[in-house]
Parts: structure tokens; C-alpha cells; sequence
């Protein structure tokens, strides 16, 4: 069973809307299981001891006694219709308290309402297409959350954890509580339809789970997967993940790039994460058949034509390459990892998606 690193949850809070836990009606079936049989053990008791009696007369005598409201009976009844009414009497006021109690429990305790919002939240997530599903809430995943709402995407979160699950009534996503390693918790999500699933829990075996649960159901979405130790990462991978990462190794090579080159990790993170800088960096992804797809570097002149930077180029078959020669040639599913602004950023993305004249 996978489990959040609920050990570690952040402090602070984020504003957000969380779908509730799992429906609870089923536990509601069994008062109004044993109300009803009751109700039809009194009626089939009637008819067998006051035979002119209808079906109908019979069900209103039951449903009398046993709710004990002393209205009128419909007839005289035998010695042995009234030794039948004191059993059901006794038999029936406890099943109808239970059902009534239950019911009661149902309205006021906000069970009712907690189901309309899960109904309401997975009619919504229905509706996704496109989005990110995060699977674990503590404070990576939290991170994970703000990054990914900071930019307006739509996120569900999965949790197993109860408390997490509470915690995030307030978040501006949606969330579903179950164990990400299950078909069904994941289908809930919207795995069929999002564009990337994160795993962020603080268990690697967990990890490796939901990874090979996820790229089962979905083998075209990226999958981002935290590794705890160093050993687990190869695993990640064959279980299908696009990239692993280390939460450690990550924070102990970020420290020491501050420590050596602090200025080009301050102008990174301005890049990345600033909203109010101009430059951004961003990854387009050529289409086939656009104005980009077959020509060389030189040919689109894209510095010229759209005023954003080519920085990296990773290739369709997977090969990374920074900074690449004018005379490189870009193909359909190639990747351009490209410097500009919001405005010449929308040029270039139009020019890869575009059809060249020739076609």
C-alpha cells in the first residue's frame, strides 16, 4: 500500500479544494437492509395470520408497528394477528431506530454533502484533458502542487493518507484519496487522459508501483518519479519512469553550484520561477510537416523570425545537445530548449506548430 510522506507535511497552508474521502454510503445499506426486512417479515406474518387481509392492509399494519406512529388498525385482529403485532413491535423498534439514527447521521454529519462534492469533483475531473496528477501531498508533493498551480495548470492529487486528504480541503485542485499503486485510484485521476503523473511519496518500493502501475494504464505520459536512495533510481527507470530525481542530490548539487557560481543560479532560478521577469525559458517541441521540420538552424533564421534564443536542442532520438551548429537539422519531434519573452516565445510555438508552405 503506497503512503505519503505524511511525517514531513508542511506547515504552512495553501488555498485549494480537495475532492472528499471515498463515498461512505455503503455502511448506510445495512439499517435500511434490516428496516426493510423487517417490514417485509411483519407484512408476510399478517397475510399468513389474518388471511383477509389485501397485500396492501398488510404492509400498512407493518409499517405502523414498526414505526410505532398508532394510527387506526385496518381491522380487528385475531389473537394471533395481535400476538404477532407484539413481536413485531418488539422486533421492529430497534431496526427502525438504527435506520433512523443512520439516516439522521447521513444528513446532519455531512455525509450527504461530502458525497454530492465527491460526485461534483469527479464529474470536474471528468472533464479534464491534459492535466498533471501528483501522488503524495507531503511537502515535496505540496511543492510539486504550488509550482504546477503557479503556472495555471489543472492538477489531481492522489493520497492514501486521510489527514492529507483533510488537510488539503482548501487547495485549488483536486484530489483523490486512495492508494496511487491501484488501477482503479488512478483511473479516477484521470490517468487516460493527463499529460504527466509526478510520484513524489517517501517510500522507493511505493514508488516503483505506481510507476509501473501508471505506464501500464498510460504508456504515452511522462512520468517524474522521487527516488530516496541512490540505488532506486535504476529501478524507477525500468519501471518506466522518463526521469528520476533525488530530493537530496538535487538540494546537495543546487548547494554547491550557489557556493561556486551563485549569480548563474540566482539568473537560473529569476528564469525559471520569477513572474515578473521578462525571459523565460521553455521547451517547444516541433510538429511535423511545420516550417521547421526538415530545415537546418541557419534556414529558420529563428533568432531573426521570432527574437528567442536557441539554447539546447534534444533530438528525437534522444541526444542532448547544447547551444546546436547552424547547420543542424531540426525534425518533426525534436525539442528546441529556447531563451526569450512571452511574446516571442508564442512566435516561435506558432512557426514549430505552423505548415510550411510547401505543404
Amino acid at each position: 500500500m503506497t503512503r505519503s510522506d505524511s511525517s514531513s507535511r508542511d506547515s504552512d497552508a495553501i488555498t485549494a479544494v480537495v475532492v472528499p474521502a471515498p463515498p461512505t454510503i455503503w455502511r448506510y445499506l445495512a439499517p435500511v437492509g434490516a428496516f426493510f426486512s423487517v417490514i417485509l417479515i411483519g407484512m408476510t406474518g399478517y397475510l399468513l395470520f389474518e388471511p383477509e387481509l389485501s397485500t396492501l392492509d398488510a404492509v400498512y399494519m407493518a409499517v405502523i408497528t414498526v414505526s410505532t406512529v398508532g394510527f387506526k388498525e385496518v381491522g380487528e385482529l385475531s389473537t394471533a394477528g395481535r400476538v404477532w403485532t407484539i413481536v413485531l413491535v418488539l422486533l421492529g423498534v430497534g431496526a427502525f431506530s438504527y435506520f433512523v439514527s443512520s439516516v439522521t447521521q447521513f444528513l446532519v454529519a455531512g455525509e450527504l454533502r461530502g458525497l454530492l462534492g465527491r460526485r461534483r469533483m469527479e464529474r470536474e475531473i471528468g472533464r479534464m484533458q491534459g492535466h498533471y496528477i501528483v501522488c503524495g501531498l507531503g511537502r515535496t508533493g505540496m511543492q510539486v502542487v504550488r509550482e504546477l498551480s503557479r503556472e495555471g495548470h489543472a492538477i489531481v492529487v492522489v493520497d492514501n493518507d486521510a489527514s492529507a486528504i483533510e488537510r488539503a480541503r482548501e487547495l485549488a485542485v483536486a484530489a483523490v484519496q486512495g492508494d496511487a499503486g491501484d488501477n482503479e485510484t488512478l483511473k479516477r485521476a484521470g490517468i487516460d487522459r493527463c499529460v504527466a503523473l509526478i510520484t513524489a511519496l517517501d517510500d522507493d518500493a511505493a514508488n516503483v508501483f505506481v510507476v509501473l502501475t501508471a505506464r501500464n494504464l498510460n504508456e504515452r505520459i511522462l512520468i517524474v518519479s522521487r527516488a530516496n536512495r541512490d540505488e532506486s533510481t535504476s529501478k524507477l527507470t525500468i519501471a518506466g519512469a522518463n526521469r528520476v530525481i533525488s530530493p537530496y542530490n538535487l538540494a546537495g548539487r543546487r548547494m554547491a553550484q550557489l557556493a561556486l557560481r551563485p549569480n548563474v543560479v540566482e539568473f537560473l532560478e529569476f528564469v525559471m520561477h520569477d513572474q515578473e521577469l521578462e525571459l523565460w525559458l521553455e521547451e517547444i517541441t516541433i510538429a511535423i510537416g511545420s516550417a521547421l521540420d526538415g530545415a537546418t538552424i541557419a534556414e529558420t533564421s529563428i533568432r531573426r523570425e521570432t527574437g528567442v534564443n536557441v539554447v539546447a536542442l534534444r533530438q528525437r532520438s534522444g541526444k542532448l545537445m547544447g547551444v546546436p551548429a547552424p547547420e543542424t537539422r531540426l525534425s518533426a519531434g525534436d525539442i528546441l530548449v529556447v531563451l526569450g519573452n512571452r511574446e516571442n516565445l508564442a512566435r516561435l510555438r506558432a512557426l514549430a506548430n505552423r505548415p510550411s508552405v510547401e505543404n
